[in-house]
């Protein structure tokens, strides 16, 4: 056999072996964008981000205490591209029905709600409460993880009138833990469970650590997975330097 005759069989081979990775990678891609939309995380969890570089996907791993409930903005969005694309993609992963029908030609558009916790304040005193110095400490070791401040749902026509026209809604767990919503309307209250909404997309934010007065590593900020951290914070918790054999006053 000829060199050019080895060199044409070595070409060949390389890009059977290329076409297979390919496969194997798309393989891997779907299974993956498919597994994270079966799974979305909860309103106020905390999710570690995994996968590589074709698909990322976040996987729960714990949820903050409660120590109140935690005020909730409900925003009511029509359809658009983007958002019915997320949609869509989650109702053919979960192998439901698609009773939502859209065309952005139309001038009416379908609604969907996206409950967001805002008080970012609110959520940082959360974090670094006594009571969730473990999920805390769990934090500190890795900077992949991120807190879900925003779910996008739907549900029937007469459940997002409710849940838009309601005076002030809440997050809240019950007593085993479970978290709802708690609608609150003057003195009428309500409870409506997460099973009743149907959850199609999320985002999250990110921590930027700090430390105390005492060299206590405490979450300063949270962020959007896109901005940097405040000047003198850190995504990553062991860069702050937490010397704790002095009291700093």
């Amino acid at each position: 056999m000829g060199n050019k005759q080895k060199m044409n069989r070595k070409g060949i081979m390389a890009i059977v072996l290329s076409v297979s990775i390919l496969l194997v990678s798309c393989g891997t891609y779907k299974a993956q964008k498919q597994e994270s939309l079966l799974n979305m995380p909860q309103l106020g969890s905390i999710v570690k981000a995994r996968g590589g570089l074709l698909y990322k996907a976040s996987e729960q791993i714990g949820m903050p205490k409660l120590t109140e409930p935690l005020k909730l903005h409900v925003q009511e969005l029509p359809f658009n591209d983007q958002s019915y694309g997320a949609y869509s993609d989650y109702i053919l992963s979960s192998g439901k029905v698609n009773s939502i029908a859209y065309t952005d030609s139309l001038r009416y558009r379908p609604k969907y709600l996206r409950l967001q916790l805002r008080d970012r304040i609110a959520l940082k005193e959360l974090l670094n409460s006594d009571l969730n110095s473990g999920i805390r400490s769990y934090l500190e070791k890795e900077a992949d993880h991120a807190l879900v401040v925003s779910l996008d749902v739907t549900l029937s026509d007469n459940g997002i009138d409710e849940l838009s026209g309601t005076e002030h809604v809440f997050l809240q767990p019950d007593a085993y833990g479970i978290l709802h919503l708690l609608l609150v309307n003057g003195p009428h209250k309500k409870q409506m469970a997460f099973s009743e909404v149907q959850v199609f997309d999320y985002r999250t934010v990110s921590f930027c650590w700090g430390e105390d007065r005492y060299h206590n590593k405490q979450v300063e900020n949270l962020v959007s997975d896109t901005k940097k951290c405040p000047k003198g914070t850190h995504r990553n918790a062991a860069k702050v330097s937490a010397d704790k054999s002095y009291l700093k006053f």
